[in-house]
């Protein structure tokens, strides 16, 4: 390793150079990278929800649902003003890049139809084909509504003052944020003091999923600030300011680059990872810079006559030489950890750990080449720096006071970890699993705000679909299925939070009404196939083919069931899902069965997919933590007892989460891996350099406070630094992942290092393991 860097050294311009060049290559990449939510890539595509979700996209066009509401400020909306908006609307909506066209449903929609009878039979008629003009023209608008039970708490709330434009969206280049400001222009143009307009639904909750991701932009620099901060208030020199964040920052150019170079997108799983990146290239910088002072000190003593310049380099090399190999094993094991998600299904996941893994492989090509050539091109350090960094600080008294518990108050250190641990760990019993994208945000914002009045008013904005699959075309024509239809329907609605139910039945059980003098008795499901059958042709003949596209294909095989429900919570929807399929089993028969998907039930799949994919992830990690420490330090021990400050790190990290009430989601489920991903360098480098000390010989005590005060005292600068850095994430205002991250990845980083620095050497001390005092033992 020496000799490496003694050759980095030589040719410290060349290899400067070729990095800086590498770095601006890798910049220019940054042109193809965007924040986007794709569900493509978040949603596991084998999951029987997913898989009944492209599907549903596949007969039926059924993508993400908007709820338009416009709600008169005076009477109701029947008048000529409101009615005129609500039609410009939907005309606007139609004409919207990624709107299904045959999904919109609204008063003036095409699809939407008046079904009545009269002597010669079926009348089928658009529900307001043109704005009526006069009272009886509103009355007949009215009544033609309230007549068809299919409208209510749908188009039109039943007390009248609102009414509600439903579409649906594909995705489109630009993302969810672009259907938001295509919406945006359509609605704002109708926005008066007439009527109060509000938007719901999941795409408007996942444009602001992509609009505060985007806050990275923003808060990145502020934790570079903040732990630029706490890196020259730990080394009170100017290198310790900039050099690790020069590595730092490198780092996640080169991972930002590779990104972009790839073609893959931000998206809420990995637009933290710039910080992620930053906190691990800058630990082990912290690291290295640390050792290179006391190399640097040591030299300057026994060396007095050798030149600056040459006491630098040649401290340069010593310190790398000596942390070199430790900062390539605690690397690697986070790389590995993090590369080892290309084996999870969801690709938003796979790209986390590539993205995080390349990055945490940049950091050590960094530290390895062009730090020690930039630190050797730079000046010594000179007297007084020297002394700014070797001064008695709150640092050293802190490693020192660990120090000290871990060797003379081992049982006070074993009891109160154990009484903190367990009391925090408990929280996990109350923890739950519920993930629902409109709780990321605080309810205070506006979007928030209208999509829970619209949830009031009517219907839903949420929705999943039910896929009624018959053995043979016309099988939707059958009155048993259509009653098994029926009862799914009323089942569900028996809900609270189930505000309707559409099928094809309702259609059909209102023509049997007007084909029997609109008698409220006969809005029912006629009992003769043929009938049924009779009666879908009358109304082809002066409805529109389009009508029914929603509800049924063109061979009457497959027919689907819409449930527009005002919760979009997972547990609640995984449960409602679960009672359906329960409830269906034997209502058709050998005629049909069902498949659930489409809407809110993605983001079922993705909560069990991501909640159950990122716990094993977290022991994946842990794994290999175990396998690589046991491996390079040729002892079981070693990779037992540097699992526990990680062990005490993540049980807390679930405790705190269930007594904070904060749920396991997608948002949170990344916490505990990547507190993993930068806690199990602590141990290492405290073992490393235990070992080391212990190796000189001498005075046994004198040689483990010294370790403390040099790996100990820089897991110490380490962690604040992370602490930091992810707390300013809790600065992000009206967006609660954030806030969760910062906060739990900053308590984790407490306890992490705390573990590190009393528990784990206090246990280490207790049973004196061979993997580090192996000269002690001879």
């Amino acid at each position: 390793m020496k000799r490496f860097i003694e050759t980095i050294i030589r040719y410290r311009k060349l290899t400067i150079t070729l990095n800086i060049l590498l770095t601006l290559f890798l910049i220019s990449q940054f042109r193809h990278l965007a924040i986007v939510v794709d569900l493509d890539t978040l949603l596991p595509q084998t999951h029987p929800l997913v898989a009944a979700t492209n599907k549903i996209g596949q007969m039926f066009g059924n993508k993400l649902t908007v709820a338009i509401g416009v709600t008169a400020t005076q009477g109701d909306i029947y008048n000529q003003r409101v009615l005129g908006k609500i039609q410009r609307i939907t005309a606007g909506v139609m004409n919207l890049p990624g709107a299904v066209r045959s999904n919109i449903n609204s008063l003036s929609s095409r699809k939407a139809k008046s079904i009545s009878g009269d002597a010669d039979g079926m009348i089928v008629r658009p529900l307001m084909e043109k704005i009526p003009v006069n009272p009886a023209g509103l009355a007949a608008l009215r009544h033609a509504v309230e007549t068809n039970p299919v409208y209510s708490n749908l188009l039109i709330s039943k007390d009248r003052k609102t009414a509600q434009i439903v579409a649906e969206f594909k995705k489109i280049p630009g993302g969810f944020l672009a259907i938001q400001k295509n919406l945006n222009r359509v609605v704002d143009q109708e926005r008066d003091e007439s009527v109060l307009i509000e938007v719901g639904g999941t795409p408007v909750f996942l444009a602001l999923l992509e609009k505060f991701s985007a806050r990275m932009g923003f808060l990145f620099p502020l934790a570079v600030l903040v732990i630029g901060l706490i890196h020259y208030e730990a080394f009170r020199t100017l290198q310790g300011l900039i050099l690790p964040l020069v590595t730092a920052l490198m780092a996640v150019l080169w991972a930002l680059g590779f990104l972009g170079m790839s073609g893959q997108p931000l998206d809420v799983i990995n637009a933290t990872t710039p910080i992620l990146i930053l906190a691990i290239a800058a630990g082990h910088a912290v690291q290295i810079l640390k050792r290179y002072y006391e190399e640097y000190h040591r030299l300057h003593t026994e060396k007095p006559s050798m030149s600056l310049k040459s006491l630098s380099r040649e401290a340069v090399a010593l310190s790398l030489s000596k942390v070199g190999p430790v900062m390539l094993m605690a690397g690697g094991i986070a790389a590995i950890g993090f590369f080892s998600l290309v084996i999870f299904e969801v690709k938003s996941i796979q790209t986390f750990g590539i993205f995080t893994g390349f990055g945490i492989l940049s950091a050590l090509v960094l530290e390895l080449t062009f730090i020690p050539a930039l630190r050797a091109s730079l000046p010594a350090p000179g007297t007084h720096e020297i002394q700014r960094e070797k001064a008695i600080t709150l640092w050293d008294r802190i490693a020192l006071a660990a120090y000290n518990a871990a060797q003379n108050k081992r049982k006070q250190v074993y009891f109160a970890a154990l009484i903190s641990i367990a009391i925090l760990s408990v929280g996990g019993y109350w923890l739950k699993i519920d993930n629902s994208q409109k709780a990321y945000f605080y309810g205070s914002l506006q979007e928030k705000q209208d999509d829970n009045r619209l949830n009031e008013r009517l219907a839903g904005t949420n929705t999943f679909y039910i896929l009624v699959k018959g053995k043979s075309e016309d099988s939707i024509k059958n009155p048993q299925v259509l009653r098994g239809i029926e009862a799914i329907q009323r089942f569900l609605e028996k809900d609270p939070l189930v505000g309707k139910t559409i099928s094809i039945v309702d259609f059909i059980k209102k023509m049997n009404q007007a084909m029997h003098g609109d008698d409220p008795a006969f809005f029912t499901i006629p009992q003769d196939q043929n009938l049924i059958a009779q009666y879908l042709l009358l109304y082809s003949n002066s409805g529109e083919p389009g009508d029914f596209d929603a509800y049924v294909d063109t061979g009457y095989q497959n027919a689907l069931i819409t449930t527009f429900i005002k919760s979009d919570g997972t547990a609640f929807v995984s449960v409602l899902i679960d009672k359906v399929k329960l409830f269906s089993n034997q209502l058709f028969g050998r005629d049909a069965d069902i498949e659930i998907g489409g809407g809110i039930s993605g983001g079922v799949a993705l909560t069990e997919t991501m909640v159950r994919e990122k716990i094993l992830n977290i022991l994946q990690i842990m794994a290999v933590v175990f396998i690589i420490t046991s491996l390079v330090f040729r002892s079981v021990w070693a990779g037992m007892l540097i699992l526990v400050p990680l062990l005490a790190a993540v049980s807390v990290n679930f405790g705190i989460m269930g007594l904070l009430g904060i749920p396991l989601q997608i948002g949170t489920v990344i916490i505990s891996a990547m507190a993993v991903g930068i806690g199990a360098d602590y141990g290492i480098y405290l073992s490393y350099r235990l070992r080391e000390e212990l190796r000189k010989g001498g005075d046994e005590a004198s040689a483990l406070r010294r370790a403390f005060q040099s790996a100990g005292k820089a897991i110490l600068f380490v962690s604040s630094a992370v602490a930091g850095g992810f707390g300013i994430l809790m600065l992000s205002w009206g967006f609660w992942i954030h806030l969760y991250l910062g906060f739990l990845i900053s308590m984790a980083m407490l306890v992490s290092s705390a573990s590190a620095l009393t528990l784990f050497p206090a246990l280490v001390f207790h049973f004196r393991p061979k993997f580090i005092f192996e000269e002690r033992l001879k």
